[in-house]
């Protein structure tokens, strides 16, 4: 690729990761202790075990399998996507451990449900969402053949709808979603375009920046969009990842391609995310095991690769610590690894979920590791005699007999990691 700069995997740099501790290492923030298991405080299943309907096929299928979670910017509750395509609200009452210890009998529901009229995407939460202002208690969310949507996170309710058309004037769906550093404009990402809206003026208006002329161009960052995240440090520059295998930084302002990485042996990227400090991107593809962490300001290489189990297509979420210095990734195996940022050592990996760990979110606290994950998959049950005129009874028993086994395959859970801290440093 002529415009695109090639970057190779170096061994990792002792300095590099020096830099790396420089920059995310304060003595007052949280520090990981193995001598406590992670704690279970928070449990739900119910509402993912019941069989939903493919919008796919239209037909029942037993698994309403977990996409994602995202925990709110104030950390009072966590949101989800699952299979039957709902994005959920659930509250966890962040800071009450009682309340939040999980009961043996008990499955706590949703405390509200948006329904999409397609498969869910990407969703995003505003970034100054708080639950003592209303108006800031909104989330957007992009889904497939329907335009971008904003939803009230206090009554469910549609708040205001993005349209963007493509050539034939037809309404064209996005494929990740952000909001910018002032939290002003939406950017979303498209077939070898970004496109972005004013979130005051909800409409068919909005801006379009072309990234790849055709899809043999040999110039500009080809592929679909899958992810989207701007540099927390408010340098007005964002990171795009593309299925096609690249990753490109662009300024906010006009749209100029400033660095393009590729990597992961020309796998889709799956998600693109800066360091809290802003000096590092990491980035992760499908069917591939590594998530690789960039230095996007002086080396322009790879200055450390972490490792999990990730063989499918399907999207495995990692996230910082807003301290910045531990990364929880999922894992194909239902595994959350915690890894130390300042030595690139895997410290913890004793959270088990009952299948793939998909989706990791850590709550917005510096004095403590507290962490929402998902799990769940696509199960592929085949039989063998569809043809025989008992399938449709016995395809009905297999889809009961799944049900119950998706109760225990799909959940909802929040954890938190031991502190080596003392307990007078510890914010309430």
């Amino acid at each position: 690729v002529d415009a695109m700069t090639t970057m190779t995997i170096n061994a990792t740099s002792v300095d590099a990761l020096d830099g790396i501790a420089q920059s995310t290492t304060n003595p007052s923030y949280y520090a990981y202790s193995s001598a406590s298991k992670p704690g279970l405080l928070f449990h739900t299943d119910r509402e993912f075990a019941a069989p939903c309907v493919s919008s796919a096929a239209s037909t029942a299928s037993a698994n309403n399998f977990l996409k994602g979670v995202q925990v709110s910017p104030d950390g009072l509750c966590v949101l989800t996507n699952s299979e039957d395509n709902v994005l959920r609200l659930f509250e966890t009452a962040y800071g009450d451990e009682k309340a939040l210890q999980p009961a043996a009998d008990q499955s706590p529901a949703s405390i509200l449900q948006a329904k999409e009229g397609g498969a869910v995407y990407d969703f995003a939460w505003y970034p100054y969402m708080t639950s003592q202002d209303p108006a800031t208690c909104i989330f957007v969310s992009t889904s497939r053949d329907h335009p971008v949507h904003m939803w009230d996170a206090y009554n469910g309710q549609l708040r205001a709808t993005y349209r963007a058309f493509d050539h034939l004037v037809e309404i064209t769906a996005g494929y990740s979603v952000a909001f910018n550093g002032t939290a002003d404009k939406i950017f979303v990402g498209y077939d070898r375009a970004i496109r972005y809206f004013d979130i005051s003026q909800p409409s068919r208006d909005f801006q379009t920046r072309a990234l790849c002329k055709t899809r043999r161009s040999r110039r500009g960052q080809r592929g679909i969009i899958s992810s989207i995240h701007f540099n927390p440090d408010h340098s007005r520059i964002y990171a795009a990842g593309s299925y096609s295998g690249s990753t490109c930084i662009y300024s906010e302002d006009t749209g100029e391609e400033l660095l393009a990485i590729r990597d992961h042996d020309g796998k889709g990227i799956t998600q693109v995310r800066f360091s809290v400090d802003g000096r590092y991107l990491f980035t992760a593809a499908r069917k591939d095991a590594r998530i690789q962490c960039w230095d996007i300001r002086q080396t322009r290489e790879i200055v450390h690769t972490f490792h999990r189990l990730a063989d499918t297509n399907q999207r495995m979420a990692f996230d910082l610590h807003c301290a910045g210095r531990y990364l929880a990734t999922g894992s194909q195996d239902g595994k959350v690894l915690l890894y130390d940022l300042t030595t690139g050592d895997l410290v913890d990996d004793r959270v088990r979920l009952p299948d793939a760990a998909n989706g990791v979110s850590f709550f917005p606290d510096a004095y403590r590791a507290r962490v929402a994950v998902s799990s769940g998959q696509r199960h592929f049950d085949l039989h063998d005699n569809l043809d025989d005129e008992d399938s449709d009874s016995e395809h009905q028993a297999a889809l009961t007999a799944s049900s119950s086994e998706a109760a225990v395959r799909n959940v909802l859970r929040v954890y938190e990691y031991g502190a080596d801290v003392p307990n007078d440093t510890v914010a309430p």
